[in-house]
């Protein structure tokens, strides 16, 4: 591609109605995410990093899929290993945590590689490929703000923009502020091929 459109352009052609979706939906898996860790703290201790990162996705998708429902030009595809949001014919968008300013991860397959390279624009017919989710606090393993992004390859990171935090008072999303990253981290242990937190291992959906 020769030149990108910019964070405000596509946030605008998206519309509050996306944007503030995609918010609610990451701030409603935040809240059960926080659930789990309060009610199943056990449970939550037996996922390797790779299977959390699996369960918090399902849970983002689920409410993705009500929070977006019904708006005019969204349409959700849900054919696994595959899950991807189409607005209108221009923008085609998948969802991933990510790291620092911006990185994702996911298995290298073609397929894969092959979406997060932004395609050549035809006149009429461009499709701008972005990248939702959210960010990923490793030092606690907690969700963070949502988050919507721009690359042309896996890792080459256009830009990345934090998306305004849903209203308070909706479904009580304004309890699940995650607690700051402070204090000593509780010990982990890896076993080799476990799957990690860090960049370079992810979950098969994408």
């Amino acid at each position: 591609m020769e030149s990108y459109p910019g964070s405000d352009e596509v946030l605008a052609d998206l519309g509050d109605k996306v944007i503030g979706g995609i918010s609610l939906g990451v701030a409603r898996a935040a809240k059960d995410l926080a659930e789990y860790r309060r009610l199943k703290p056990g449970w939550v201790a037996r996922h390797s990093k790779r299977g959390l990162a699996g369960w918090i996705h399902d849970a983002v998708w689920h409410y993705l899929s009500m929070t977006l429902d019904g708006i005019p030009e969204v349409t959700l595809l849900d054919q696994e290993p595959h899950r991807e949001v189409f607005v209108g014919i221009r923008y085609r968008m998948r969802v991933k945590r990510h790291f620092g300013e911006g990185a994702i991860r996911t298995y290298p397959t073609q397929g894969a590689l092959d979406f997060y390279l932004q395609p050549p624009q035809l006149p009429g017919l461009e499709e701008i490929r972005l990248t939702a989710g959210y960010r990923w606090r490793m030092i606690d393993r907690m969700m963070g703000a949502a988050v919507l992004s721009l690359r042309d390859g896996l890792d080459n990171v256009i830009w990345v923009e934090e998306l305004p935090p849903p209203a308070a008072g909706m479904d009580g999303v304004q309890s699940i502020t995650p607690p700051p990253a402070t204090g000593p981290k509780a010990p982990v242990i890896d076993v080799e091929g476990e799957g990690g937190d860090e960049p370079g291992e992810e979950s098969a959906l994408s």
